[in-house]
């Protein structure tokens, strides 16, 4: 064997390997939030609301899982109610938005870091802060 074939060898396994390290994250990418989801064939309103207040627990991805508002004590609300999934760009921890004409449009299945399994509705709507 000489210099040119083992220099060629080492390159071709070089390249190899980041083309499949480049096909790994291409393929997780791809299996995101979206893959997880369950679509509805007809989006219904959310528990009959016209409004809906949230507090943004977990930013993921382009989506974020929310708590709703449940109690306003002494001018303070409390976001203790049920959790969704929103999906959306810029979210961010503790964020407090309220979606108008909020619509169930499937439901994001998730284990906790407890290991729990979840499964929660996925809305949307017209956000504001």
């Amino acid at each position: 064997m000489n210099k040119k074939s083992f220099f060629l060898g080492v390159v071709t396994g070089v390249v190899l390997t980041f083309v499949i390290l480049f096909i790994i994250g291409w393929l997780n990418m791809k299996s995101g939030v979206d893959n997880q989801i369950q679509y509805l064939e007809n989006p219904v309103s959310y528990e009959n609301k016209a409004e809906a207040s949230f507090e943004i627990s977990q930013v993921i991805g382009e989506a974020a899982l929310a708590r709703e508002a449940s109690d306003n004590i002494g001018g303070d609300v409390l976001y203790y109610g049920n959790t969704v999934l929103i999906f959306g760009k810029n979210f961010y921890s503790d964020q407090k938005i309220t979606i108008k004409n909020p619509m169930r449009i499937g439901t994001f299945s998730y284990t906790t870091n407890g290991g729990l399994d979840m499964t929660v509705p996925v809305i949307e709507g017209e956000i504001s802060e």
